[in-house]
């Protein structure tokens, strides 16, 4: 029988034993899942600034510049009322500025002008209150130039029994 010293490393198969093998390195599986939890966490965190505070604001600028846009592709209400009124061919009852005034001139004694049904309907298409259309109603040609004011609108008219009415009304966005 023969004795070999303990020290003696035990040979097996030619590999070394654990206790003798070095400290395990992180393989490529293991440093990809660690790169893509710190990337995971970053996108997360950057999400989430981005989400409360950039958007938010660029979706006000947005808004406000698509508000505008679509405030500018509708039609005015003066528009819309003159078409639905189908008096937007009329010559005594003319849109300008854009859709944002309105001329009525109505039918005098010595003049031709609008029907008073299509002015009333056109004013009555604007909103128009009525003690506005009982201030308009009741002018007299001594009254001289007469004006009122109500929700984005204003207007001026004035009377004369050979003239007829002659009413202007101005829209202004908020």
């Amino acid at each position: 029988m023969s004795i070999e010293s303990t020290n003696a490393p035990a040979e097996t198969s030619g590999k070394a034993t654990t206790a003798d093998q070095p400290p395990a390195t992180p393989t490529s599986s293991n440093r990809a899942v660690a790169f893509g939890a710190v990337g995971l966490g970053i996108g997360l965190v950057l999400g989430l600034v981005i989400g409360l505070a950039v958007i938010p604001a660029i979706g006000s600028a947005i808004g406000s510049v698509a508000g505008g846009v679509v405030d500018a592709a509708q039609p005015s209400p003066i528009i819309a009322a003159t078409e639905a009124c189908e008096v937007e061919d009329s010559q005594y009852i003319v849109v300008g500025d854009e859709g944002t005034s309105v001329s009525m001139d109505s039918t005098g004694e010595e003049s031709k002008g609008a029907p008073y049904s299509d002015i009333l309907c056109v004013l009555d298409e604007l909103d128009t209150p009525d003690s506005v259309l009982n201030r308009i109603n009741s002018t007299r040609a001594l009254d001289g130039r007469q004006s009122a004011e109500w929700t984005n609108f204003s207007a001026s008219w004035g009377y004369h029994p050979n003239s007829g009415a002659n009413i202007i009304i101005d829209f202004t966005r908020d």
